[in-house]
């Protein structure tokens, strides 16, 4: 594969538009802070609002599986772009309409909305991989994209309990926002700023979706992180309350994710550069430390431990959702790398859907008054053996990278 640095004008401008779909992207949830007035409008239960956020979560999954089978394959990337960025914008129309829609098209919404967000990361890093081939660069770039995704989850949020507390349906105009992107795609997504996808491999055969034994075993390994944050998040609000019953504390210790996040995000590119493959499983002990000062928070009590605890936390979860992706996209041709995204966002999905279910089994084991105890012990032990994996992983890269023909790196 050929190594490139420099970038036109118009490629810079192309990753300007990718930039603007992923500050978007993280958006699923984002109107819950209008589920008060909805369920006033409507006369639904918090159950109904659940539903409601969990079918958008749900279609993004078969969405990103079918897009990255198609993106730069069978459909342009600059298509794909357009598709999922006017889902997006439909997905925003109670803006407009208000109570004058029913709940069911609420609920239609919502599904348009999820096909159109589970579109994103296929197309931003599989276009991301074809810019930047120079592997230190990419590392960059979809640093740079996990930056732009934890800040945009933070404002979007903002700006939507900001829009919600003037009126419940203003909190969706979050999403009119996928607009600019739409916009700046049908101008720069052209063939003249994004590299055509090689429909051959470097031997002049048909690129095949094939992807190596570790990078499956990468993806589970993904599967286990994800779901290791998933049960931080919908049992640590319950753990932390246990120490100080406070809403406004436990907020914002949870808010501290996102810093976790976004400094991981920050520091991978670099030390991709010097570390490599090795880079993921070396940022992913500071999580595992995290996961220990939280268990250790709970039995002693220790609320500071609490706020340290969950930016370690946040720093490793983010490498995952990083490092995963980058090292994916080396393990394969560029053909497929937009298949194998969406296979990454299907095993991110999917680590979130069933981290409940498998806490559940650990109370069942464990008995549910020392659910707590046991969920973070498992967690500990889950992560010491990702630690594991990624070293494997990391390992079977660096061989790969040696037998792989000489680069200008």
């Amino acid at each position: 594969m050929s190594e490139k640095t420099k970038i036109s004008s118009g490629q810079i401008g192309v990753f300007a538009a990718l930039m603007c779909m992923y500050f978007i992207a993280p958006t699923h949830s984002a109107v819950n802070v209008a589920s008060t007035g909805l369920m006033s409008t409507y006369g639904v239960d918090a159950n109904a609002i659940s539903y409601m956020v969990s079918i958008t979560n749900l279609l993004e999954i078969p969405a990103a599986f079918v897009i990255g089978l198609v993106a730069g394959r069978k459909l342009s990337y600059r298509a794909c772009a357009l598709l999922a960025t006017a889902l997006v914008f439909v997905g925003g129309v109670p803006t407009f309409l208000g109570a004058a829609l029913p709940w069911e098209g609420i609920l239609v919404t919502r599904a348009i909305l999820g096909l159109g967000l589970g579109c994103f990361m296929p197309v931003v890093l599989g276009v991301i991989s074809l810019m930047f081939q120079k592997e230190s660069v990419r590392a960059t770039m979809m640093s740079v994209a996990s930056v732009v995704f934890n800040v945009g989850m933070i404002v979007t949020t903002n700006v939507a309990g900001i829009l919600g507390a003037i009126s419940w349906n203003l909190a969706w105009g979050i999403y009119l926002f996928s607009l600019v992107p739409f916009v700046l795609c049908i101008f720069l997504l052209t063939p003249k700023n994004v590299p055509a996808v090689p429909a051959t491999d470097a031997s002049g055969e048909k690129v095949k979706i094939k992807l190596p034994v570790s990078g499956w075993v990468l993806l589970v390994l993904f599967l286990g992180g994800i779901i290791m944050s998933q049960s931080l998040f919908n049992l640590g609000g319950a753990t932390i309350g246990a120490v100080v019953d406070n809403p406004a504390v436990i907020g914002t210790i949870f808010s501290l994710f996102s810093v976790g996040a976004i400094a991981s995000a920050l520091l991978f590119g670099p030390a991709y550069k010097f570390l490599k493959a090795y880079a993921i499983p070396a940022f992913w002990v500071v999580g595992i430390v995290g996961y220990v000062l939280w268990y250790a928070a709970h039995v002693t009590g220790n609320v500071p431990l609490f706020y340290v605890a969950i930016v370690l936390a946040g720093f490793g979860t983010n490498t995952m959702t990083v490092g995963v992706p980058m090292l994916l996209s080396t393990f394969v041709a560029p053909a497929i790398v937009g298949t194998v995204m969406g296979f990454s966002y299907v095993f991110q999905n999917g680590g979130g859907f069933l981290a409940s279910p498998i806490d559940q089994v650990v109370s069942l084991v464990a008995g549910a008054d020392a659910i707590m105890s046991s969920v973070w012990i498992f967690d500990i032990v889950v992560g010491i053996l990702v630690l594991v994996g990624l070293v494997y992983v990391a390992k079977k890269a660096s061989a790969m990278k040696a037998e792989a023909p000489a680069t200008d790196e």
